[in-house]
């Protein structure tokens, strides 16, 4: 279920602060973002006579100013996201969290993973954004990354049950899911099943069903917008570090 090809990590050189793409604006119905930024150290000498290391550090100003104003608006959705975000500098991942009914929901977002087109080729994914639409194989050209999401809701004190997702730009793939009481002792993993192994009206239950708790394809391509920025803040951030060991010595 996974697609297209990594982003280059390659140090990138000193230019003018990129121009946003339209969903940097981040309108009340978001286009999911191009991904700009890979948040994995690059392969680089830690020494301030790499002319690499150089070129790259002192060009981390430029798009500083560009990634922390997308930030800012980002956090303007508060009026209709309906999860409260926990986002955690330093860390790859930002937690959702809100109440239904007598349900607790909690979902972790993940950074983008890149996508490969061999294991992608022959596995099923669901169009978020039509609710008839039904799971398609995918040929030809893929995404170039995925978003992973694990879905877990609790029933009240009794149970849960746990749904391990990959939101791709454009649609969101089921992987597996899981579910038990509510007993630490408990292996979740003896009732695992992937969603490939469940008949197709069950697989297009659990899609109906994530979408009745919130998982809609305003909230996926929001978190794509949000996770990339997340993911180019954190770059940043590593840079500054290694920037202030490059310039003690």
């Amino acid at each position: 279920m996974l697609c297209s090809a990594t982003a280059s990590r390659s140090p990138a050189r000193r230019r003018a602060p990129p121009r946003r793409h339209p969903s940097a604006r981040l309108p009340r119905r978001y286009a999911a973002a191009p991904r700009t930024c890979a948040v994995a150290p690059p392969a680089i000498q830690a020494s301030s006579r790499c002319p690499v290391a150089r070129e790259m550090l002192d060009g981390q100003e430029v798009v500083v100013e560009h990634v922390h104003d997308a930030d800012n608006e980002a956090k303007e959705l508060g009026e209709w996201f309906p999860f409260e975000i926990q986002d955690k500098e330093g860390t790859t991942r930002i937690i959702l969290t809100r109440r239904d009914q007598k349900e607790q929901i909690e979902v972790e977002v993940f950074l983008p993973s890149p996508a490969d087109p061999l294991e992608h080729n022959g596995q099923q994914k669901h169009d978020t954004k039509d609710d008839n639409s039904q799971a398609h194989a995918i040929n030809g050209p893929a995404n170039q990354y995925y978003i992973p999401l694990v879905v877990k809701i609790h029933k009240g004190m009794a149970s849960w049950l746990e749904i391990s997702c990959r939101s791709y730009p454009d649609e969101l793939a089921i992987e597996s899911l899981a579910f038990g009481p509510t007993d630490e002792s408990f292996d979740s993993s003896n009732v695992e099943a992937k969603i490939c192994n469940l008949p197709e009206e069950l697989q297009q239950a659990c899609y109906a069903y994530l979408k009745s708790r919130a998982i809609s394809s305003d909230v996926t391509n929001f978190l794509h917008a949000y996770m990339i920025n997340k993911e180019c803040h954190e770059y940043l951030a590593w840079l500054r570090k290694l920037k202030g060991l490059i310039k003690s010595k």
